[in-house]
């Protein structure tokens, strides 16, 4: 089978950015960035692995969506945008180079495995997200087939197009709460409910496709780094705390690859990636290997 490769969406060039790019290449990995500053990138990264190519050259649904958008996220609009529509440059960029199957990622990550061994052994289905114990659904790493991020993308525009009238009658129930985002839209998507109802569907059950599960009683995904629970279990990793708020996951350091002791399991579980959300990209620099 072809390598499965990994892509991410990126505007700018922070710090991180670069972290996370590296390490994933640091691990043989296919890494495609769907960014800006092209000949910037290509002179710092010189890899036979590494791709770089503009968004503006898959802007073609994003320009037909955004006149649909209607703004009931809690995040400033620009932001909301492009974790919305950058599903649709991601879509048109593997539609036009014939990628069947990809592993996208958020530039937060850094990367411990080669990606695509560890999908074609356990992820055969067609798209996998990550959940977390209060039932909701992040694509920040997932699994998508061609096929299936089509998919979403129609589901996307199909939402916008119908649903803004019952969004308008529940937004004031909701807006402390995060209201509507992308992972609204993927967590509606997952369970197949195209009618809005409200931000959680508390009788369906968790979506099983996960990323987070433990495979073979061995390694996983991590949710987020500042998060003990991952799946249905909400409390399975030790902690440790880092300042007087801040708890992270007691992370151990073996040969260069992470691993965290399973409270439920009782084991040291390896992490094929390790996920810096929000502040903890302060933290991403103590974590990353590929120094060389």
């Amino acid at each position: 089978m072809s390598t499965i490769p990994t892509i991410l969406f990126h505007v700018g060039h922070q710090d991180y950015l670069f972290m996370c790019l590296r390490q994933a290449l640091f691990f043989d990995n296919e890494v495609h960035l769907i960014g800006d500053n092209v000949d910037y990138f290509k002179k710092q990264i010189e890899h036979s692995k590494f791709h770089i190519v503009n968004f503006q050259k898959y802007d073609e649904l994003s320009r037909k969506f955004r006149p649909l958008y209607k703004h009931f996220s809690s995040n400033p609009i620009d932001l909301e945008l492009i974790c919305i529509t950058r599903w649709m440059y991601i879509y048109q960029y593997m539609k036009e180079q014939n990628i069947e199957k990809a592993f996208i990622f958020d530039s937060d990550i850094l990367l411990f495995s080669n990606i695509s061994e560890i999908i074609q052994k356990h992820f055969p289905g067609d798209m996998y997200l990550c959940t977390s114990g209060s039932k909701n659904i992040t694509g920040g790493q997932s699994i998508f087939t061609l096929d299936k991020l089509h998919s979403f993308v129609e589901f996307c525009f199909s939402f916008y197009e119908t649903q803004i009238p019952k969004i308008e009658m529940w937004h004031p129930s909701y807006k402390d709460d995060g209201g509507v985002c992308d992972m609204t839209l993927l967590y509606y998507f997952a369970h197949n409910v195209s009618e809005f109802v409200g931000l959680r569907l508390p009788e369906l059950p968790y979506f099983e496709n996960d990323l987070t599960k433990v495979m073979d009683d061995t390694h996983t995904f991590d949710l987020h780094i500042g998060v003990s629970g991952n799946h249905t279990y909400p409390n399975d990793y030790e902690m440790i705390k880092i300042g007087k708020f801040v708890q992270i996951k007691k992370i151990h350091m073996k040969d260069g690859i992470p691993y965290c002791f399973n409270v439920r399991l009782k084991k040291l579980i390896r992490f094929n990636l390790l996920h810096f959300q929000g502040r903890n990209k302060q933290i991403m620099r103590h974590f990353y290997v590929a120094k060389s």
